[in-house]
């Protein structure tokens, strides 16, 4: 569909890419494992290369061409960390498994804490998010992580993530020493219909509980949530809204359910006609993409619903007064996205997105 471009890597691309740009350079075709490629005006599609299986191969990425002074939060530069690739899991709605297979492949203790010796004395970086989609899967390589900075002496502050049903407070305990600072949870809805239809495998009380252990080691905790996910009710959306409003977490995330190509929803949805568009510029997880109204909602409503559950959320004056900072940052929110577009004629209507992200 874009002719611009002459080929692509799937999958992890560290052994493709390089491959690739080695026969290039010698004038060779392009023709190994792991590409999509032009040729004579056809598109060939070749195999898939395999899984990488020791992740400490890899060299750390190249940091020096990163402008780190354009990357920082509360003025402080910010660094990312992907630490282990694969979730073992089989929700609906995504497509990590897709991207790096459904194995638990993981770094070594050892490796991670170089990595992050390398952030914090190179580059100055002290703030590290840790990407991995199911970072605690592993507990007892979580906590030797723990113990590999705290050895070090690394003064950091990281996030990661895990799910609601990996969670141990002895080891978010170890973590939080190490300087685990806020957690990420996929709660994703307040049904537990829902969730049962995402494929989940988690229930609410396992979201309750992971959030509550996360308070009693002192780490901060993020949660996702979904709306407008198909066969969902008005009602079950008010519910995760409520849900969402009713744990002690410190921020929320919402999106609508976005159908990323290759995930099972995607498929069940496109064979039953319910794909408004396959334009993958409107896939931001903030748009509606399926014909809501075969469904008995609208995108209308489910596009105010997510609005409506910011406000919900993140006006709630118990929360303001909890984290005034937020006010801060709420009001200049809204004046970047509402009021200024509002004073200059510019558009307005969709000034949710930016308050979303």
């Amino acid at each position: 569909e874009c002719p611009a471009l002459d080929a692509v890597v799937i999958g992890e691309g560290e052994e493709t890419l390089a491959e690739v740009v080695d026969r290039w350079e010698r004038g060779r075709e392009i023709d190994v494992r792991g590409v999509v490629y032009r040729k004579g005006g056809r598109v060939k599609v070749n195999p898939p290369r395999p899984f990488l299986k020791n992740l400490d191969e890899i060299p750390f990425p190249a940091r020096h061409l990163v402008p780190f002074e354009s990357y920082k939060l509360m003025g402080n530069p910010i660094g990312s960390m992907i630490t282990s690739r694969g979730c073992p899991y089989s929700c609906e709605f995504c497509s990590s498994s897709l991207l790096m297979g459904r194995m638990f492949r993981r770094r070594s203790a050892a490796n991670v804490a170089e990595e992050m010796e390398e952030l914090v004395h190179k580059y100055k970086v002290r703030k590290i998010e840790f990407l991995d989609d199911v970072f605690m899967l592993n507990k007892k390589r979580a906590v030797a992580i723990a113990k590999e900075i705290r050895e070090r002496g690394l003064d950091v502050s990281f996030v990661a993530s895990s799910r609601v049903d990996g969670v141990d407070l002895e080891v978010l305990k170890e973590l939080q020493k190490a300087g685990l600072s806020t957690i990420y949870y996929g709660a994703e809805s307040g049904s537990q219909r829902i969730l049962d239809l995402m494929g989940k495998g988690i229930t609410l009380e396992q979201t309750k509980d992971a959030v509550k252990k996360s308070k009693a080691a002192g780490i901060k905790t993020i949660a996702s949530f979904i709306l407008g996910y198909p066969g969902e009710t008005l009602e079950e959306i008010d519910q995760t809204i409520k849900f969402a409003t009713q744990l002690d977490i410190d921020y929320a995330q919402f999106s609508i359910l976005t159908p990323y190509p290759g995930t099972p929803i995607f498929y069940k949805l496109k064979e039953k006609g319910l794909l408004e568009t396959e334009d993958w510029d409107r896939y931001t997880v903030l748009e509606p993409v399926i014909k809501y109204e075969k469904l008995g909602l609208s995108k209308e409503l489910v596009a105010k619903k997510l609005a409506e559950a910011y406000y919900k959320f993140y006006l709630r004056p118990k929360y303001l007064f909890k984290h005034l900072y937020m006010i801060r940052v709420l009001i200049s929110t809204l004046l970047r996205s509402y009021v200024v577009p509002k004073l200059t004629g510019g558009e307005s209507k969709w000034w949710y997105r930016d308050l979303g992200e």
